[in-house]
């Protein structure tokens, strides 16, 4: 029998560049299994674009796209009126938009075109991931289960697949933070201005900072061992450069991107003029209009559903012998869902009171070099981990809640794209702790087995094209 001599494992968890190959082979795999099978579903005998079946939110970004490279969408489909060379779906920035029109004139007018960015995006994001933990402090192998969670959860392999705007904000967001944790401030700014230009639910990473920075001057106040800048000042500096920087950026980017593609209010049939304070006004003002105000119709759902997987979205469902409405010859068999892995979504919920608890309570050893002063607070290792993790679920999900709340904006379950880094990070946190664990160390380490195996269980149960119905 083939066993492993104890002394093999202190260098597996010293190695520094094992992790970062697997991180390879988990991107290489994640992009594999979301560029499968990419054109499809598709109508028989699929010989055109329009053969090729929208999935979900396509049906609007794909046809502005369309539109913004000068093609009329099919007659009766959404925009297929709108004047040529516009953004008819002017709700939103531009960016992502100009980046399939790009793809459509380059590629030519197809699902590869439509799908490219996205697919792009996701491997962009996987791998920020792991830098982000690093930055943050966290060992290569906590950075690397942090990605391979990502790469895992369904909602992060549908949306890195389909042509919607939500993945491209979400790469954003995880290396502007990133960078951010680096202390590189103005690229920070560059990199959040780049995915707010994509959908507007990139600037609640500045919540996120907010939150980020005030626990830091809070464990420096119990812990003076805590690094000298995480104090009000160096933290006040740090939110101005970035937030100022991607605020400015931003309206530069918008004010290009409307020189290019014209954002035109597809509801009142008009152009939007004025500048990019008008169109931005219009985005705000789109988004006000979104409410629900007897409670979620349909598939909407509150935000607070979001944390036990309530009401998941059926994206697309095609099943050749049941055809649904409009839906004849069309295949494979497939059914995209938008779901969050329930081990993936159970591990992070279960890490946000524990990481909450231990940033509240950290533990205590003796103050050195004082006699009979007892015992203080002490930051461990893992804390800015934690921390990170609390403050990203915190400055994501929170507005969500708030809008819901006071305004009743309406919301859906893939809104948690933008909130799942969070969970990733507390998740992988919370594995790398059982798995250090010396008490019942057999016991914790088995259940932390268990649990990658579910993880892996479920983005082969959910993935788009196994024919479980």
């Amino acid at each position: 029998m083939c066993t492993v001599a104890p002394a093999m494992i202190p260098r597996l968890r010293d190695n520094t560049r094992l992790p970062v190959i697997l991180l390879a082979v988990v991107s290489v795999l994640s992009f594999g299994a979301r560029a499968v099978l990419l054109g499809e579903p598709c109508q028989s005998p699929c010989t055109t674009a329009t053969q090729h079946t929208l999935i979900f939110d396509e049906a609007y970004y794909v046809n502005a796209a369309r539109v913004i490279a000068g093609i009329r969408p099919p007659s009766g489909s959404h925009y297929a009126d709108a004047p040529l060379g516009t953004d008819p779906n002017a709700e939103h920035p531009q960016l992502a938009k100009l980046i399939m029109a790009g793809a459509i004139e380059w590629f030519g007018d197809g699902p590869f075109a439509w799908r490219i960015g996205s697919l792009l995006a996701g491997s962009i994001a996987i791998l920020g991931m792991f830098a982000l933990v690093r930055a943050a402090g966290g060992g290569p192998w906590t950075a690397l289960a942090a990605s391979t969670l990502m790469a895992c959860d369904n909602l992060l392999l549908v949306h890195g697949r389909i042509g919607t705007l939500d993945i491209y904000a979400v790469a954003a967001m995880i290396w502007a933070l990133a960078l951010y944790l680096r202390g590189r401030l103005l690229s920070a700014g560059v990199v959040l201005a780049i995915g707010s230009a994509c959908k507007l639910v990139a600037p609640y990473l500045l919540a996120v900072l907010v939150l980020l920075e005030l626990g830091r001057v809070v464990i420096r106040r119990r812990d003076r061992a805590a690094p000298e800048d995480w104090t009000v000042v160096p933290a006040l500096r740090r939110l101005f450069i970035c937030g100022f920087s991607a605020a400015g950026i931003f309206m530069a980017l918008l004010g290009v991107m409307d020189q290019i593609a014209t954002p035109y209010n597809d509801a009142a049939a008009q152009l939007i003029t004025g500048g990019p304070f008008a169109h931005f006004s219009h985005m705000v003002s789109y988004a006000d209009t979104l409410v629900s105000p007897h409670g979620p119709q349909g598939i909407a759902s509150y935000p607070w559903d979001w944390l036990i997987d309530l009401k998941p979205i059926t994206y697309l469902r095609i099943n050749p012998s049941l055809p649904g409405h409009g839906l004849y010859a069309i295949h494979p068999v497939s059914k995209f869902l938008g779901f969050i892995s329930p081990p993936i979504l159970l591990a992070g919920v279960i890490a946000l009171p524990i990481a909450a608890w231990r940033l509240l309570r950290l533990p205590r050893v003796p103050a050195p070099g004082v006699p009979g002063s007892g015992a203080q607070p002490r930051m461990t290792g893992d804390t800015p981990l934690a921390l990170i993790g609390l403050a990203w679920f915190l400055g994501t999900w929170i507005p969500f809640a708030l809008l819901s709340l006071i305004d009743q904006r309406t919301s859906y379950l893939y809104y948690m794209v933008v909130v799942m880094p969070g969970l990733y990070v507390l998740g992988a946190w919370l594995a790398s702790l059982a798995w250090r664990r010396r008490r019942r160390r057999r016991l914790s380490r088995g259940v932390v087995i268990a649990w990658g195996l579910t993880v892996i269980a479920s983005a082969v149960l959910l993935y788009p094209f196994t024919p479980v119905f």
